[in-house]
This record gives C-alpha cells, structure tokens and sequence, in this order.
C-alpha cells in the first residue's frame, strides 16, 4: 500500500474515533450531574490544549519527522478516551479532554505528511483525500456511537462504550502507522525540503490580527466556525431538552448534519465555485447558516429539525471552504503557510471561546438561546462579507502581479 493511502486510512481511523464520541459527550458528562458550565470545559479544554500543544508538535514533526510524533500523539489520544470512559469525576474527564488537546495534532501532521510525499503538482488530489477523510468519518463515526448507545449493556456502561471503542480505533490507527507507515524524510538525509506543519498557535493569532490584507478574510473564517460552534457544543443537549431526543437519536441527526456538510464540500462545491466564484457563494453559505442557526431555535416538530439541520450543513459546507479558497487567491504562495496557519488559530480560539460561551447561554436562558447567539454572528458575518471580499480581491490583484513579477525575473536569470 502506498504511503499516501495508509496516512489517509489512518486519518480515516482516528476521526471514527473522534467523531464517535463529539455527539455523546454532553450526555455522558450530564450522566453524573456536571452542569453546562462544566461541559463547555470539557469541550473549551481541547482547542486551549491545541493552541499551546500545535506549534511545539508541528516544530517537533519539522524536525524529528512525521512517524514518531504520529505515534507519540495517538498514544496520547487513546490513553485519552480511556481517562474519559473510565471516571465519573470531572477533574479526571477533563485532564483527559485536556491530554487529548495536548496530543491532537495527528491531522496536521498527517497533512504535512502528504505534502512531503506527493509532487506539487498531485498535492491537491492528496490532500483531497484527507478531506474525503474527513467527510467519511464525520458521518459514520456517529451513526457508530448511535449504534453502540442503543446495545442492551445497561445505562451505565452505554455511554462508556464509545469511548472505550473510540480508545480502540486510535489503538489501531498507532498499529497503522507502526507497522505501515514509513518516515517522509529519506533515511541517512538531514536537510530535506519539508512542508511545515500549519499547527494552531498563539502567533498565529498575532500574524492574524497585523496582517492588514488577509485580516478580513482570517476573521470572516472564524466568524463562520465561531457561529457553527455554537452548535457543536450544544446541539445533543438541544436535542434532549427541545425535541425528548435520546443520545442515540442525538448521534444520528450529527451523522446527518455531517452527510449534507460531506456534500456540499465533496461534490456540490467543486461545480458551484467554478460556475459562480467564491466571492458569489461566501454571502450565500453565511445566509444559509444564518438562516439554519435561527431555524434550530425557533422549530417545534421533526420536520422543521430536519430543515434546519440541512440549512446548517449547507450553509456551513459552503461557507467555510470558500473563505478558505479565496484566501488561498489572496495572498503569494511564500505567505500561504503562514496565512493558512493564523487563519487555523483564529478558528480554533473561536471554538474555545464558543464552546465555553454556548454552554452558559444555554444553562441561562434555555436550549434555543446558543441559536440565536450563533444566528447573531453568522449574520455579522454576513455584513463583514462585502468588506472582506473587496479588500481579498484586492490583496489578490496585487499578489498576482508580485507573482508575475517574480516568473519573469527567474526567467530572466
């Protein structure tokens, strides 16, 4: 098996895992009575962990090489679950959320791995299949937990399951990449060109807010996963208190969310960009989710979820790759890396922040109030979209004629 495949089936791997137990969480923790404010911790822990722990993993995996960071991290990840699955005590769940932070940069590294193994030119196609990944595995990973939730095992041990299941596909992911997967770096060469790993950081944040140019576009992507946050944090308990849905109901209705999203972003998208471009479809994707957010807190029956949820999953499956897209248009490609690593940043303290924020509303003003808050931003969203599109066009104008520029030099030499 080629490397290329093996790293994808091990990012295949890890997200069943990470994606199985995301939906459950919220109802294992409210299981031995942690109130909102304590399950917003648990999931705040991970981005916080991810923002201190992703430079150093990415600075350790330019260095040391990808394999043993890999390994070391999904060491981390399994250990993890299996704090987690294993207590009813907060402190103990929340190092546990806390460690798995700490460990989480096996994507990132994954995606650093592709690009040291795949020609320029393939590059795209390989990172592709990591998005591809991705799709896969945030659809079948709930509909797993909502199978493993609905075994007669008895209420306690229902919800531990799927986290003692998610340690073992982490387990095998670790026997993947042991047994199958070899170091990108040539053996016996030190100083090989290495894509760096984008990880999440602190500087990132600082890049984020001085860029002049491709501040409006890094803070309209956080913008978009700040409102959708509002939903991921919240949504099993909604579930639960709005519509008397069970976490194996809760776990199904994520793997739709996920399915409408994995259209819009491996298929719907590839033949609306092209036709429409970017700067049409931002708007589009922020009134969609909008429009969702607003839907969730307003709907009464069945139906109207299951609106709402399409709403959602379209306007995020549409919003989130298309900042993403004309960003990458923006800027010169020396400056995509470190573009892309502050917009990374942006996004992942926007989780923090909402995950944390979400939860309080919710535990204040009841299960519609993290929806009208996520409805609030994407529609802010939406009124920065204009501004942001101008100012990335252009910065993009510009970014080409630097490009231009710099071909007919080399040309010259």
């Amino acid at each position: 098996m080629s490397p290329l495949l093996v790293v994808v089936s091990i990012v295949l791997v890890d997200l069943l895992g990470f994606s199985l137990v995301m939906p459950l969480l919220p109802r294992y923790a409210e299981q031995y009575g942690f109130d909102e404010r304590m399950i917003g911790a648990l999931f705040a822990a991970f981005p916080l962990c991810q923002l201190i722990a992703g430079p150093i993993l990415g600075r350790l995996s330019d260095r040391y090489g990808r394999r043993p960071i890999l390994l070391i991290s999904q060491v981390g990840t399994t250990l993890s679950f299996l704090m987690i699955g294993l207590t009813d005590v907060f402190v103990i769940m929340l190092l546990g959320r806390m460690l798995d932070g700490f460990s989480g940069g096996n994507i990132l590294v994954a995606q650093a791995y592709i690009a040291d193994v795949t020609k320029p030119e393939e590059r795209a196609k390989g990172l592709g299949l990591i998005g591809a990944a991705f799709g896969v595995g945030f659809v079948l990973g709930p509909l797993l937990g909502g199978l493993l939730v609905s075994l007669p095992i008895g209420p306690v041990w229902s919800l531990r399951l799927p986290f003692l299941v998610a340690a073992g596909f982490s387990t095998l992911a670790w026997i993947l990449t042991w047994r199958w997967l070899p170091e990108s770096r040539p053996p016996g060469i030190e100083n090989v060109p290495r894509a760096a790993v984008r990880a999440p950081g602190w500087q990132g944040l600082v890049r984020a807010v001085g860029d002049r140019n491709a501040r409006p576009l890094v803070l309209l992507g956080a913008l978009v996963v700040f409102a959708f946050a509002s939903l991921e944090g919240t949504f099993s308990l909604y579930l639960e208190r709005r519509m008397g849905r069970g976490a194996g109901q809760a776990a199904y209705w994520f793997a739709a969310l996920g399915l409408v999203s994995a259209i819009m972003q491996g298929g719907l998208i590839r033949r609306l960009v092209p036709r429409f471009g970017e700067p049409r479809l931002i708007p589009v994707g922020l009134a969609l989710l909008a429009s969702g957010l607003a839907s969730l807190a307003i709907v009464q029956t069945t139906a109207g979820l299951a609106l709402a949820v399409v709403l959602v999953g379209l306007g995020q499956g549409l919003a989130a790759p298309t900042v993403s897209g004309l960003l990458s248009r923006s800027v010169t490609p020396s400056r995509q890396g470190a573009i892309f690593g502050a917009l990374l940043s942006a996004q992942t303290f926007a989780r923090l922040i909402n995950y944390q924020t979400a939860n309080e509303l919710l535990a204040r003003y009841g299960p519609s109030a993290p929806y009208w808050e996520g409805a609030v931003i994407a529609t802010l969203a939406l009124l920065l979209s204009g501004w942001a599109i101008r100012t990335a066009q252009s910065s993009g104008d510009r970014a080409g004629e630097v490009h231009l520029a710099s071909a007919a030099s080399n040309a010259d030499v």
